[in-house]
């Protein structure tokens, strides 16, 4: 057994707690990062849409302004040198329905309150741009993009231009406060070891809630898990959408909507399916799918707007694992992010936490209590 010090330590899920770590080394603290897996983003950060969000869906609460400011600062962010890179695709939100028409007004409405770039457009000016897509009428966004998920290990090398240390493979198993700061105990590819830090940041993603409830001896955070699954169409479509296209949000997602990425292959999802790790036995198995079952619903849910899409087009994608955040039984709906006297924790970082991670860092690494 060997002994890892550090100002700061890390429990960390990919991009969020990169950039947190990373934020931490800039500040000239000595820090230390432990990652599960082998690589980063092989959690929420790479099994997703990959969509840097403009923020239009997002309330705006006065007294915690989180969500949505962290989502258009990190728009603002993008032009310097850490960005992702990234095509500007824009994107639409269609209507089928004058009842699904009636929340575009709404949404319109919202967005120019929050000052966001949105445009109404008729549905044959979509199909215009779009010719496989059907609707009686859409908004328009120009700020949405699709990124190169690759890109995102920029935050890994700054942590490491600063000095920080980042170990893959290293799994937290207990951590506990003493008279010193945090003692962890980590499992490594080399054995047991210790790691004492003063500062403590719990950005473990669907880990997370378990782990701060055992640091704090609490009981009231919670991570319920939301699976959405993805399929991908054959080069038969490459280059066949050359937008982002979203029907109007449904229950606890924004629908199974069509996103391209930087090369022009185009991807479909996520649907909505929330699953217990109970009946599961573990995480790891919420990534097994029985995808002909799936198919079907697919299918309907799309061609709703885009009626020709052809069912041999369709292959099985992707499974990513939203983490919903509960509060003594009731739902969160923002990102938490708190302070306990040098433990910090990152709970519900669910979408869009990956357009979010570069301006939620600074704040995470900024709180002292």
């Amino acid at each position: 057994m060997w002994i890892w010090n550090a100002t700061t330590s890390l429990w960390a899920q990919a991009f969020v707690g990169l950039a947190v770590a990373a934020e931490c080394a800039k500040q000239g603290r000595t820090t230390v990062l432990p990652e599960q897996h082998l690589q980063f983003g092989q959690e929420t950060s790479s099994r997703n849409s990959e969509v840097i969000h403009s923020g239009i869906y997002y309330p705006v609460i006065p007294s915690n302004p989180v969500l949505f400011e962290w989502a258009r600062e990190t728009i603002r962010l993008l032009p310097a040198e850490r960005r992702a890179a990234h095509v500007q695709t824009g994107k639409y939100v269609i209507a089928t329905t004058p009842e699904e028409s009636a929340y575009l007004d709404k949404l319109l409405e919202h967005a120019r309150g929050l000052d966001v770039p949105v445009s109404r457009v008729s549905g044959k000016e979509v199909q215009s741009k779009e010719p496989l897509i059907r609707c009686v009428d859409a908004l328009f966004s120009p700020e949405p993009a699709s990124w190169i998920h690759t890109s995102s290990c920029k935050p890994e090398s700054e942590l490491e231009s600063q000095g920080g240390l980042l170990g893959y493979r290293h799994t937290v198993q207990t951590a506990q406060r003493d008279s010193q700061g945090f003692l962890l105990q980590i499992q490594s590819p080399q054995g047991a070891l210790v790691a004492r830090c003063q500062r403590l940041f719990n950005a473990a993603g669907l880990g997370a809630a378990t782990l701060s409830n055992s640091l704090l001896q609490s009981k009231s955070y919670e991570h319920r898990y939301c699976r959405g699954r993805y399929f991908t169409l054959s080069s038969r479509y490459l280059a066949k959408f050359h937008s982002l296209v979203y029907p109007v949000p449904q229950k606890d997602g924004l629908g199974v909507h069509v996103t391209v990425d930087c090369e022009g292959h185009a991807r479909l999802g996520p649907d909505v399916d929330w699953v217990d790790e109970k009946e599961y036995g573990s995480l790891q198995r919420f990534y097994d799918c029985d995808w002909d079952s799936v198919l079907p619903q697919f299918l309907a849910a799309v061609r709703k707007y885009c009626p020709s899409l052809e069912e041999s087009a369709l292959s099985p994608g992707l499974i990513g694992i939203r983490p919903k955040l509960f509060i003594d039984g009731k739902q969160h709906t923002d990102f938490l992010v708190e302070g306990f006297e040098g433990f910090v924790h990152l709970l519900g970082i669910e979408s869009p936490g990956l357009t979010a991670a570069l301006a939620i860092a600074p704040y995470a690494a900024s709180l002292q209590a």
